[in-house]
């Protein structure tokens, strides 16, 4: 590692941060800050996996502000473990350094700014709290054809849930399909709330599941389009989930501008496929703006340490993407599968509410997801009032809701 590519990177993020000029200076071993704080350089780069685990105390590295928080904005622990992967290929949340110091629910570059403020005095520019709600569409609603007679035949079959049976049928007949992207805007017309709705560009493998092709339901999807531009919501891409390993991604963009009217410059991949040393390279290649695949699967929490935008740190010329990274706080399977979290639904809804009040305290950014398909079906009918509970308590909390096109413009004041 470079102290001055350190040094440069998190002077432009607290630029960002702070109304007041930011300033960082290196003398002999020490970083000093603004001219009045100095931190003695603690050479993370130069430290075992124990070293580092020990000498991480009271949300810093022996209280050098300025390494710990490139250390988690850049995921130093991620790139130097990336050959750690679970069985889809994914790094695991119960593999980060956060897991395994019990901190991976709490925003550690925001604790520590917040610190550096009170030490100098300074101003954020951003003083309130905002939540940005995101949906992506793996389906377009409940199964068609076979696959919706083979569900059914699951429901007496497999679940011997002959009401379930009854109930999907009627729904199917009289067109009224409680997984349909147009009942998520139903819900944010209800509230006045917006969104933004990542679709998937074609059918995905065995492996992952879902998708469909979009060129096939081109009408159907730029009336879509035209829903989710009267809620101020956004379009964009969900990218394919085998992106990482094959050249796709500018040719998938592609499919999808041929379709909406919007600009198709922000993303999240389906599984939330990601590999810290080729994901931001792909996505910026491919002209992606703003990206929000940052969260694990496994764990709820700040993947980057942080709920706030920020430009990903680029380790092979040592300075700052052109993207911004709004990480993925709350996905709702992973407080509810059985594979992760395995919370019951008032579990789960408790679980938001302790992170949006950490969220709040640092007037940060609570990013959530939820699927349209996490309605009505066996395994959410029990959850289904936890997404509307959530923004109605943001609403209590005032957290400002906001869309992609808000964070890709700087409109999130």
């Amino acid at each position: 590692m470079n102290k001055v590519d350190i040094k440069s990177y998190i002077e432009n993020y607290l630029n960002e941060i702070f109304v007041e000029n930011i300033n960082i200076s290196i003398l002999k071993n020490s970083y000093i800050l603004n001219n009045e704080l100095k931190f003695n350089i603690y050479e993370f780069w130069n430290k075992n996996d124990e070293e580092l685990l020990n000498d991480f105390n009271n949300f810093s590295f022996k209280n050098d502000y300025i390494s710990t928080i490139f250390f988690f904005l850049s995921g130093y622990w991620e790139y130097t473990h990336s050959e750690l992967k679970d069985k889809i290929g994914r790094f695991p949340a119960i593999e980060s350094f956060q897991f395994k110091k019990e901190i991976l629910e709490e925003p550690v570059v925001e604790i520590i700014v917040e610190k550096i403020r009170k030490e100098l005095n300074l101003n954020y520019k951003q003083n309130n709290t905002k939540i940005f709600i995101t949906h992506d569409i793996d389906f377009l609603g409940l199964l068609k054809g076979f696959n919706f007679i083979k569900n059914l035949g699951g429901d007496i079959l497999k679940r011997k849930d002959i009401k379930l049976f009854f109930d999907k049928l009627i729904k199917k007949i009289i067109n009224s399909d409680p997984c349909s992207v147009e009942n998520l805007i139903s819900i944010h017309k209800k509230y006045g709330t917006t969104g933004t709705f990542f679709f998937i560009p074609d059918i995905q493998g065995k492996k992952f599941g879902g998708g469909y092709d979009p060129t096939k339901k081109k009408k159907y999807l730029k009336k879509l389009e035209k829903e989710i531009n009267k809620i101020n919501g956004n379009v964009g891409i969900h990218y394919d989930a085998e992106y990482l390993n094959k050249n796709r991604m500018e040719k998938d963009i592609e499919k999808l501008k041929n379709i909406f009217n919007s600009k198709i410059d922000k993303g999240r991949s389906h599984y939330l496929m990601f590999d810290i040393k080729k994901s931001f390279d792909i996505y910026e290649k491919a002209g992606i703006k703003l990206d929000s695949t940052g969260g694990y699967a496994d764990r709820v929490g700040f993947r980057f340490g942080t709920c706030k935008p920020f430009k990903p740190f680029n380790f092979d010329k040592g300075k700052e993407y052109n993207i911004i990274e709004i990480p993925l706080i709350i996905m709702e399977g992973t407080l509810q599968s059985q594979k992760y979290m395995n919370l019951t639904s008032k579990e789960g809804f408790e679980k938001i509410k302790e992170i949006i009040n950490k969220i709040k305290k640092y007037n940060g950014v609570f990013t959530f997801l939820w699927h349209n398909t996490s309605f009505y079906n066996i395994t959410w009918k029990d959850w289904e009032w936890v997404y509307e509970e959530t923004i109605k308590y943001s609403i209590k909390k005032e957290l400002k809701c906001i869309s992609a096109d808000n964070l890709v413009k700087g409109e999130n004041n």
